[in-house]
């Protein structure tokens, strides 16, 4: 097994699993919690939520760990080594969805809700549709973050017979 694909799959654990936390925790902790508030403050909060995402260390987490799957991916495209290849594309892949997911799915949601008056009443009904609909698709991609990180892991570790090898 090649040292550079390993060390590209290491490359990628923390940043997938910051990612995959930062996911999880908002699916579990944040989301539910926002929908508890009267439909201002919560519409309020994420609203501030949004702006303030965007910030160097998550991006670079977000945007690391797409590129490393690339190029994860580019490397296991080009010579393929048996079951760590298919487990590190696996992983690649697994990332670069949730990714899809975010620039498809959530990002066109963020800045539809980024538009909407939190104090008017024509807000509520948005609002209530996004915390359902933008969790739910929160969750997928926390689960397939998940799944690439401790796929990256599998595929950065080395076995007891490639110890042996040397």
């Amino acid at each position: 097994m090649s040292t550079s694909r390993r060390i590209l799959s290491a490359a990628a654990i923390i940043p997938a699993g910051v990612t995959a936390a930062v996911y999880t925790v908002f699916s579990t902790s944040t989301m539910p919690r926002l929908a508890s508030l009267p439909a201002a403050d919560g519409l309020a909060r994420m609203q501030e939520f949004n702006r303030d995402a965007v910030q160097p260390p998550f991006m670079l987490c977000f945007f690391g760990a797409a590129a490393l799957s690339v190029a994860v991916i580019a490397a296991e495209t080009r010579r393929p080594r048996g079951d760590r290849s298919l487990v590190r594309i696996g992983a690649g892949a697994a990332y670069l969805t949730g990714f899809a997911i975010t620039v498809a799915f959530h990002v066109p949601r963020n800045d539809a809700l980024a538009v909407l008056d939190p104090m008017s009443p024509a807000s509520v009904a948005p609002w209530t549709a996004f915390v359902e609909e933008w969790t739910a698709g929160n969750t997928v991609r926390a689960a397939l973050s998940a799944g690439a990180t401790i796929a990256f892991v599998v595929g950065a570790a080395r076995t007891a017979q490639n110890r042996h090898l040397g």
